[in-house]
């Protein structure tokens, strides 16, 4: 649903600005000076959040999430920042008139200077203090495993699927003891 509200949003943009003589909002005159607008999203330090930068645009503009589309207050400069905790969405800032440059802006995600991410955790140390959590949760899923593969037959033991998986070596033993733990249990039993 949230694919197809935007869609029919940018769509009908497009559309409304061929028609009216907006084309020229895509490819402006070789002797006009517009600067590029641009946006950008950007995790908070905690990932509990998003800031969503802009420049370069006029006012009056909206912010698009898929599914409902707000007020942007933009300064004289022509830059915006708004915070959202709507994480996982795409955002679009759209022009309010049909004759301001830049129809529609698909904002580009960046990661957080604050925060930054390892290129390959399955590199990092995997011992290492207050990963009790991560412990913990490999327990668990590794219990609902094994209980699992255990009512499908108790010939076949449960294997991790570790593929698209960035847990660390920890989370594994522990998903993989719990798992024969939790299989030996409900096959042992009947």
């Amino acid at each position: 649903m949230y694919r197809r509200t935007r869609r029919a949003v940018v769509t009908s943009l497009l559309v409304s600005s061929v028609v009216c003589g907006g084309a020229v909002a895509f490819a402006p005159a070789a002797g006009a000076a517009f600067p590029a607008a641009s946006c950008t999203v950007t995790p908070g330090p905690n990932d509990t959040y998003v800031v969503i930068t802009g420049e370069g645009f006029t006012g009056p503009r909206k912010l698009n999430d898929g599914e409902s589309t707000v007020d942007l207050a933009i300064g004289p400069d022509g830059t915006f920042r708004v915070q959202r905790f709507q994480k996982n969405v795409d955002y679009t800032v759209l022009a309010v008139n049909e004759d301001q440059n830049f129809i529609f802006v698909n904002c580009k995600k960046v990661g957080s200077a604050a925060t930054p991410k390892p290129q390959n955790p399955q590199n990092t140390n995997p011992v290492q203090p207050g990963s009790r959590r991560d412990i913990a949760q490999g327990r668990e899923a590794g219990t609902q495993a094994g209980a699992a593969a255990a009512k499908k037959s108790c010939e076949t033991k449960p294997v991790a699927d570790k593929s698209g998986q960035q847990h660390s070596d920890a989370y594994w033993q522990a998903w993989t003891q719990a798992a024969n733990r939790a299989f030996n249990r409900v096959c042992n039993g009947r």
